[in-house]
């Protein structure tokens, strides 16, 4: 780290659970407690101000789902399975949170911004249909339940069928 601004000694008092959970939390950069307090409020103040990009909005998210991630990837390390549709969708829900975060913002933003913003909604929404179908159509996905995207999207066949037989409006 570079020259820190000055800082102020502060003791805080805590109970048993929160000391424990910080010992436990997992934080990129950080070990000791004190690290620990830093990243929390850094964290914290990420969290109350809007990010002003798309690129910070991922980061955030990125963070906000990587200890959930990690965890996920860990167990199929330690048991010897690994799920691209797993993989693959917390990806996705990486992007929705980025664009949830990166909403444009009150006072503002215009008609033409949101048109925008949607259509970058409706993208990632239809990238993970997509790729939701084309494993629905393998006779094997890539999950830890070979079967689990096809039994799904069997139950919206009917809709599916629908909107093939409906003339779209161009």
């Amino acid at each position: 780290m570079g020259m820190a601004s000055l800082s102020t000694p502060l003791s805080v008092r805590l109970s048993e659970e929160d000391t424990a959970f910080l010992a436990g939390l997992e934080m990129e950069g950080a070990v000791t407690a004190s690290d620990k307090i830093r990243g929390l409020i850094r964290q914290a103040r990420q969290r109350a101000a809007s990010p002003d990009s798309f690129p910070v909005a991922l980061a955030l998210s990125h963070e906000h789902l990587a200890a959930a991630v990690r965890s996920v990837r860990l167990i199929e390390e330690e048991i010897g399975a690994h799920s691209d549709v797993t993989a693959g969708l917390m990806t996705t829900a990486e992007e929705f949170l980025a664009l949830a975060l990166a909403a444009p913002r009150a006072g503002d933003a215009t008609l033409e911004d949101l048109v925008r913003y949607e259509v970058r909604l409706v993208a990632c929404a239809s990238r993970m249909t997509e790729q939701l179908l084309r494993w629905a159509v393998t006779p094997n996905a890539p999950a830890y339940d070979p079967q689990v995207v096809a039994t799904r999207i069997s139950a919206i066949s009917d809709l599916m069928k629908l909107i093939t037989a409906t003339p779209v409006a161009r």
